[in-house]
């Protein structure tokens, strides 16, 4: 993902799994099997609710370097995968105008 000012572990929590849900998006629309980095984020998603912000992040970091390069994804794939995440941390859904 672009670089992001990541603050705190809900924040880093809530860009995990918008990254897992674009990697995921990302495999079905090219129908790749390979999904290590999305697996790589669902195993974030649980360390960060058992580890220090600082060591998650810094796993993040490291996990990041593998992303998929944001121009490959479209703005509706930008869009499913928020509210996706939105919905997995039971957040209310942003209303569109």
């Amino acid at each position: 993902m672009d670089k992001v000012k990541i603050e705190n572990a809900f924040q880093l929590e809530f860009i995990a799994y918008l990254s897992m849900h674009l990697e995921n998006l990302y495999c079905e629309k090219t129908k790749s099997t390979n999904t290590k980095q999305r697996d790589r984020y669902m195993q974030l998603i649980v360390y960060i609710q058992e580890a220090s912000f600082e060591s998650a992040l810094e796993k993040y970091k490291q996990i990041s370097l593998a992303d998929i390069e944001m121009e490959n994804f479209t703005e509706p794939m930008i869009k499913t995968a928020q509210r996706l995440a939105r919905i997995d941390m039971g957040l209310p859904l942003v209303m569109e105008d």
